[in-house]
C-alpha cells in the first residue's frame, strides 16, 4: 500500500466496505445497500485491490475485518454519518413525498398502544412511510447504535448517555381470569390469588416478576405453572384454562372483548412503570427521525387519551 491512489470516483467503494463491516456480511449489506450481492462483492473486490489488503474475511458465518479494516471502520462510519447528517440538515423530511422506511423494536403492549394509530396517521398523510417491527431482545443498543434500527419502545432505565429517552405513557397492571373463573365471584383476596396456578411472561426466560418480588416480601409465593415469553399469547393461554395472569392494563382492556376476560385488582401491591421510545444521540437532529419520533408521541397520547 505503499504507492496508493484512490481515485475520487472510487470513493463509493467505502460505502460498501461501511455495509458490510456494519452487517457482517455481504448478503446483508446488499439488502442494507438497495444492490445485488454480486455488486458488493465487486466493490469490494476493487477495494481489496487498491488496498492491498482482503479487509474481511470470513470467520464463523460472519466477515470479520482484517487490522486494517478495523482501524479504518470508525474513520469512516464518522466521516459518511457527518456526511449524511449534513445532507438531512440542509433539507427537510417531507412526510407527503418520501419514500422511507423505519425499523422499530416492540414488545406487545407499547405496539398494540401505539401502532394502530400510527398506522393510521401514516396512511394518512405519510403514505411512502413504511414501518417494519421487530420484538426486543438482546443487541437492541448495538443496533441502535449501528442504524439498522431506528426506535425502540418498551420500558428502559439506567440506559448509556449515548442514548435519549422519551415517556410516552405509564402503566400498571391488572389480573386477568376467564369468564367464569371462581375468582370472578366477589373480592380477590390474597388467599384465594394464591389458591390457583399463574403464567409468568419472561421476554428472556425465567419466572421472576414484580409481583413474585411483591410476594416474597410478605413471605409468600405463587405457583407458576408456564413461563411464555409475550404477553398476547400469555392472554391466549387464560381464555382457555383457570390459570391467572398479571398483564398490563391497557392491553387486558383492548383484548377483554375478544378473550371474554374479567379484569381483576391483583391483591398485592404493584408499581407501575413507564412506556417510553428511545434511540441513539446521533439521529436526534435527523428531519425524517424527528418526525417518527413526534409521529410516535402523538399516537401514544390519541390512544392513552381514549383507554380507561
Amino acid at each position: 500500500m505503499n504507492n496508493l491512489h484512490i481515485d475520487v470516483r472510487d470513493l463509493n467503494l467505502f460505502v460498501f466496505l461501511d455495509a458490510v463491516l456494519t452487517e457482517g456480511s455481504n448478503r446483508a449489506a446488499a439488502v442494507r445497500l438497495g444492490v445485488s450481492q454480486s455488486a458488493v462483492s465487486h466493490a469490494l473486490a476493487r477495494l481489496r485491490h487498491r488496498l492491498d489488503d482482503p479487509l474481511v474475511v470470513p470467520s464463523g458465518g460472519r466477515m470479520v475485518p482484517t487490522p486494517l479494516a478495523e482501524s479504518l471502520a470508525p474513520v469512516l462510519r464518522a466521516a459518511l454519518e457527518q456526511l449524511r447528517g449534513a445532507l438531512h440538515g440542509a433539507r427537510k423530511f417531507d412526510p407527503a413525498t418520501a419514500r422511507r422506511t423505519f425499523w422499530l423494536s416492540s414488545a406487545d403492549l407499547a405496539g398494540m398502544v401505539v401502532l394502530p394509530p400510527l398506522m393510521q396517521e401514516l396512511t394518512r398523510v405519510a403514505s411512502g412511510v413504511s414501518v417494519r417491527v421487530r420484538g426486543p431482545g438482546e443487541g437492541m443498543e448495538d443496533a441502535l447504535e449501528r442504524g439498522s434500527l431506528d426506535l425502540a419502545l418498551g420500558i428502559f432505565a439506567n440506559m448509556p448517555s449515548a442514548f435519549r429517552v422519551q415517556a410516552l405513557f405509564q402503566e400498571r397492571f391488572v389480573c386477568l381470569a376467564r369468564e367464569g373463573h371462581p375468582v370472578t365471584k366477589g373480592r380477590l383476596t390474597l388467599e384465594r390469588y394464591l389458591e390457583h396456578g399463574h403464567i409468568s411472561v419472561a421476554p428472556l426466560g425465567g419466572t421472576g416478576s414484580l409481583a413474585d418480588e411483591a410476594l416474597a416480601r410478605l413471605g409468600k409465593s405463587r405457583q407458576v405453572m408456564v413461563a411464555v415469553p409475550h404477553f398476547f399469547l400469555a392472554v391466549f393461554m387464560v381464555a382457555r384454562t383457570d390459570l391467572l395472569l398479571l398483564a398490563p392494563e391497557r392491553m387486558a382492556l383492548l383484548l377483554r372483548p375478544a378473550f371474554r376476560l374479567k379484569l381483576l385488582r391483583p391483591p398485592v401491591e404493584l408499581a407501575g412503570f413507564t412506556v417510553s421510545q428511545l434511540w441513539h444521540e446521533r439521529m436526534q437532529h435527523d428531519p425524517a427521525h424527528v418526525w417518527l419520533r413526534k409521529a410516535i408521541a402523538d399516537a401514544s397520547q390519541r390512544s392513552t387519551s381514549t383507554e380507561r
